[in-house]
């Protein structure tokens, strides 16, 4: 009987032991995948490389899957190279078979320690379209490509980055959409209790967006204007911002300014966002920049249209005209016309949103996502007759 293959997945950053909306994307998708793929056929080990003054390397488990946490702050430090060093004997120990890193320290740690332990694969991951990506870790890449077996990115737009900007060819990227618990946007949220939390009258549109406060490109700026705008028309209207960071008060205060601050709610970061997404008439995501969005897969699970814009893997998610609308970014006055013809037509947003939900339903599972990477690691495996 052929042993199971043993995956060793490598993230910057810390995977919580339970998953919630309020769960980073990258986080949230490599907890479902290490904890759901088949405990027959495969191992998994996670490595946290968490920055932290800690020196000790702390274990745990989360399902079946090992934990384990390696405090390291900078991997070019001598202490970085230890711990590279613990990672590559744990990878021989372990007898590892493929090395999937999440994140640019994790892919450069990994990549060193897959030529020290001489594991056989390294699968590297893009879930962004590199905005706060350092072009020294792109020169870094484009060096340690050639031990590249394959990138995993999580829509077209960020394939194409990759093949155009980091020297891929196109046989080395391949796409894997995030997967989503769709059951877990069917609401158990007090429709009137919420609306009475924001002092929204019972009949009065609910307009959302779920994004953190902290980088400009989410687009925050547009979404308050496009909120004038469509007040201009329908008074009674309801805006809500859920999410947090160093830019809130900036918002806060346009929104003053513009007289909004009565039509205008900062929620600031809240566990209950699936239940506040079901509650929502449209969801917005105004981008000027994205990758593969987690908000509008969860948006259109939870059964709404989306407004979105044109970038990025937005519209890989959102049909136009079907499930919600696509608008050109920075631009707040089409924002507000795809905001109006969903809110003067409830009927036709229903049904988008109806769409939307049978299209996540259909295409963006948790089983989709993880068989598509069983898939992958057995096939790579079987092409070099590792076993």
């Amino acid at each position: 009987m052929r042993r199971p293959i043993t995956v060793m997945y490598l993230i910057d950053t810390h995977v919580p032991p339970l998953v919630k909306p309020s769960v980073g994307g990258a986080e949230k998708q490599l907890y479902l995948l290490a904890t759901k793929l088949d405990p027959e056929r495969f191992r998994t080990v996670v490595v946290q490389l968490i920055s932290s003054e800690a020196s000790e390397v702390t274990v745990g488990r989360f399902g079946t899957a090992e934990l384990l946490h390696f405090p390291t702050r900078r991997f070019y430090s001598p202490y970085g190279v230890r711990q590279v060093n613990r990672i590559a004997r744990l990878a021989r120990e372990r007898s590892v078979d493929i090395i999937h890193t999440f994140f640019e320290k994790a892919e450069v740690m990994g990549w060193i320690a897959k030529r020290l332990s001489g594991v056989p694969f390294w699968v590297t991951s893009r879930r962004d379209l590199g905005f706060k990506r350092k072009k020294s870790y792109d020169r870094i890449f484009k060096f340690a490509s050639k031990d590249c077996t394959l990138c995993i990115a999580n829509c077209q737009a960020i394939k194409d980055r990759v093949i155009e900007q980091e020297g891929l060819i196109p046989k080395k990227v391949a796409v894997i959409h995030n997967g989503l618990d769709v059951a877990q946007f069917r609401s158990s949220l007090n429709g009137g209790a919420f609306r009475k939390e924001i002092g929204a009258d019972d009949n009065a549109p609910l307009i959302g967006m779920v994004a953190n406060l902290n980088f400009q490109i989410k687009g925050h700026q547009y979404f308050i204007e496009a909120a004038e705008m469509v007040l201009e028309e329908i008074p009674g209207a309801r805006f809500v911002l859920v999410g947090d960071g160093q830019l809130r008060r900036n918002y806060e205060e346009m929104a003053r300014s513009l007289g909004l601050q009565r039509s205008v709610n900062f929620l600031g970061k809240r566990s209950d966002v699936a239940e506040i997404l079901t509650q929502l008439d449209v969801s917005v995501l105004c981008s000027t920049s994205e990758g593969f969005s987690n908000v509008i897969l969860e948006s259109m699970a939870a059964g709404k249209p989306v407004v979105t814009t044109n970038v990025g893997g937005n519209s890989e998610l959102v049909d136009n005209g079907v499930t919600g609308y696509v608008v050109p970014p920075a631009d707040p006055s089409s924002l507000a016309d795809a905001l109006l013809k969903l809110l003067r037509a409830p009927d036709r947003a229903r049904a988008m949103g109806s769409a939307a939900r049978a299209k996540a339903e259909n295409g963006f599972t948790v089983e989709a996502m993880v068989e598509r990477h069983d898939q992958l690691y057995q096939s790579l495996l079987s092409k070099k007759g590792v076993s």
